[in-house]
């Protein structure tokens, strides 16, 4: 009887108890945030909370994937927000000039409220992608890369996504390392403007001497256009691009730095081949003595015109050190330096050469001599005691290579010292004689051109002229007794003659066919 009475009450306090409505403090404001893109300089997060409380203070958390480091960003201008009202405030994080980040940027980020009692509310995470606007932007991705492209670019995202896989597993091998910071996002351009329009400013005079396929903008974001620069393989800017973060995976750190030449020729060394545009400035160097000093190759160059010939520099030292050492000795290298030794002291560990050394051996490998050293001290030690004639003016024109002045000075009997100060302050016989010496040279130089060109004269009117039966011509002896020799004379004899008979002009030779380019492996460089 008791029982059954009291089940009844108890199912009318329970009834009441739900229907009292919660109190407001339990509820919890609702975060609303838009964002507006203005590529390339601002992104605007805009932030509407619906009757949080009173609010003193707002800030937008956030962290961009592969930097490590969590920012915070706060209102131009607030004012406290009362109880009962909704907060609305706008942030602004700037993208470009001396704030910049790059597009392929993955943000995450929340909001953070402080109550007027104290309290901090912190709103749920999110993310967001930060890509030029205007375009609808896809994906495609493996376990380590995702490309990002808009339009009818599919099958050029998974093509460097496969040229991403061969590469990891050839120079992640070559440098024995694993990429540090994972998915590496790639951005498929249409254009070249518009890969320009995302990069940070460089000079204007260095972007007009190159052409720029691509650029690794962080320590996981690379900028592409499906464009061959250079090679016929056109995911070669790709495997270049990522072999770079791949570099900076193996041998950089707080400590470590890898020089640029290490890092540009190793991301050269990655490609399916070099390309022509780097050998080619970097043979003509060869040719004429003109490499440039492995004591500032260090830093890329600021001269656009040098910037082939320090590619094809660098991917020849690198070439060179994998050579003479193995790719163990060459991860080697990079791991010393990655540990915080300098990368010339790190050479010295790894392969026994100073800088200089290694600079010597490389250019005895190419077949030039020994660099000069850039000053010769010793001369100047060698004088006991400062005379009129040591002083520093004397010696520049030997270190000039201008040896004219110094026969004339050591000629006259020691007696007769006085005039010395003559020629070097430019009296008029030092004049007189330059002058007839600089007459003499140019009017050697015009005979010597007069000569060559009555030659030439002679042989064009030879050719036009009448010319022997072949009968005549194969039994008389020549006239001309120059040093030519017969084979080619007699050929030439029997062209021209030819040529008269038929009364047609001399037919052009066939242009030689092109030698067949070498085929190239897709796992690297060409064998030479």
């Amino acid at each position: 009887m008791r029982r059954a009475f009291l089940l009844p009450v108890l199912a009318l306090l329970v009834g009441l108890l739900l229907g009292l409505p919660a109190p407001a403090s339990a509820q919890s404001p609702e975060f609303t945030t838009t964002i507006e893109n203005e590529f390339p300089q601002f992104l605007r997060f805009r932030l509407t909370a619906t009757d949080p409380g009173g609010v003193t203070d707002v800030s937008l958390r956030y962290r961009i994937t592969g930097s490590g480091t969590l920012a915070r960003a706060k209102p131009e201008a607030f004012e406290p927000v009362p109880a009962g009202s909704d907060a609305r405030v706008e942030v602004r994080i700037s993208t470009g000039t001396l704030g910049y980040i790059p597009v392929g940027s993955e943000f995450v980020y929340h909001w953070e409220l402080v109550l007027d009692d104290g309290t901090v509310l912190e709103g749920e995470s999110h993310t967001f992608v930060y890509l030029p606007p205007g375009e609808e932007w896809h994906s495609a991705e493996n376990h380590f890369m995702r490309v990002y492209y808009h339009g009818d670019r599919e099958s050029v995202a998974l093509r460097y996504l496969e040229a991403a896989e061969r590469t990891y597993a050839r120079m992640g091998r070559l440098l024995q390392t694993e990429l540090e910071v994972v998915p590496v996002k790639t951005v498929l351009f249409a254009s070249e403007a518009d890969l320009e329009d995302a990069q940070p400013n460089r000079s204007e005079v260095y972007d007009a001497a190159t052409f720029l396929c691509g650029s690794q903008v962080a320590n996981n974001i690379i900028f592409v256009i499906d464009r061959s620069c250079g090679t016929r393989d056109r995911s070669d800017t790709l495997r270049h691009e990522f072999t770079h973060i791949l570099v900076e995976a193996a041998g950089e750190s707080a400590l470590g730095k890898i020089p640029s030449w290490l890092n540009e020729g190793t991301a050269v060394y990655s490609q399916t081949e070099p390309g022509r545009s780097f050998t080619d400035p970097f043979e003509v160097a060869l040719a004429i003595d003109r490499l440039i000093p492995f004591s500032i190759m260090f830093s890329t160059t600021g001269d656009p015109s040098d910037v082939g010939l320090f590619y094809g520099q660098s991917y020849a030292m690198v070439r060179f050190l994998i050579d003479q050492g193995g790719e163990e000795e060459f991860a080697r290298l990079f791991a010393i330096i990655k540990a915080g030794n300098r990368f010339d002291r790190a050479i010295e560990m790894v392969y026994g050469w100073t800088l200089a050394e290694f600079e010597d051996a490389f250019r005895a490998h190419h077949e030039l001599p020994t660099r000069e050293p850039a000053s010769t001290p010793e001369p100047a030690r060698e004088q006991p005691t400062p005379t009129p004639e040591a002083t520093p003016e004397p010696e520049r024109p030997q270190a000039t290579a201008a040896p004219t002045e110094a026969p004339e000075q050591a000629e006259p009997d020691p007696a007769a010292a006085q005039p010395a100060p003559a020629a070097s302050t430019g009296d008029d016989g030092g004049r007189d004689l330059s002058n007839v010496a600089l007459g003499a040279i140019a009017g050697g130089a015009i005979l010597a051109l007069l000569a060559i060109f009555a030659f030439l004269l002679s042989i064009m009117l030879g050719n036009r002229g009448p010319q022997p039966e072949p009968e005549a011509a194969a039994v008389e002896p020549p006239q001309d007794p120059t040093p030519s020799g017969p084979t080619a004379s007699s050929s030439a004899a029997s062209t021209f003659a030819a040529s008269s008979r038929s009364e047609e002009p001399e037919p052009e030779p066939e242009p030689e066919p092109e030698p067949e380019e070498p085929e190239y492996d897709e796992w690297g460089p060409p064998p030479t």
